[in-house]
């Protein structure tokens, strides 16, 4: 078990434990989100995004927070580095989470698209809503076994692995209704789907981080 056991680095795992809270809650509005287009729910879309905008403006600060520790105080270099990374890495996806909400406010798709692709996209949400929580533990195991905290990124890699197989699955499907759909709904659905995608690109990133911390601290 290698644990950090300088006092100093608490005030930087605790704002990451913010941020990847902030993740998981921003993803499950998102999921909601989607649900309101699934549904014809205006006030529901409308709603969450407001949510999704004001979790991002908040985590803003946090990542504000956290560098301005991290530029302030005496840190070893391989260790700001890669909690730099983490930081942005947590924080990119957050975006990409609010990105696609906001897409799915822009307009209402052509129907056919949203019938035809509901189900599979709330699966890959309900995996990708499964990888923020392991994000959740694997940030809060950074402190206390960083071992275990990379375990647990493996996972999370897994998930992402498995959600390119079901976003590629959805594109196949929406390309396929070319001839159907207008072209404004078939790039809308795409993007909504390739910035859920930026989501599990981003937490895969962010266990690399952890995984690239683990190896300098052993060499």
């Amino acid at each position: 078990m290698l644990k950090i056991k300088i006092n100093k680095e608490n005030d930087i795992f605790v704002r990451l434990e913010k941020l990847a809270s902030s993740l998981e809650e921003t993803v499950n509005q998102l999921d909601g989100v989607f649900k309101g287009l699934k549904d014809n729910n205006e006030d529901v879309k409308k709603f969450g995004l407001v949510k999704i905008k004001t979790i991002y403006e908040r985590t803003a600060m946090i990542r504000e927070e956290i560098m301005s520790i991290l530029y302030s105080e005496a840190f070893l270099p391989d260790f700001k580095e890669s909690m730099v990374n983490l930081t942005y890495n947590i924080y990119n996806a957050i975006k990409a989470a609010k990105d696609s909400a906001t897409a799915i406010n822009s307009r209402t798709p052509a129907r056919h698209c949203i019938d035809n692709l509901s189900n599979d996209i709330l699966e890959y949400l309900s995996l990708i809503k499964e990888a923020t929580q392991k994000m959740k533990l694997m940030i809060s195991l950074i402190p206390k076994d960083l071992q275990e905290a990379v375990k647990v990124g493996k996972e999370i890699q897994m998930l992402e692995r498995a959600g390119d197989e079901i976003k590629d699955s959805i594109l196949r499907k929406l390309y396929d209704m070319e001839q159907y759909v207008d072209l404004l709904s078939l790039l809308q659905m795409k993007d909504i789907v390739l910035f859920m995608d930026d989501i599990l690109d981003e937490m895969e990133e962010a266990t690399i981080s952890v995984e690239i911390f683990l190896a300098t601290l052993k060499a």
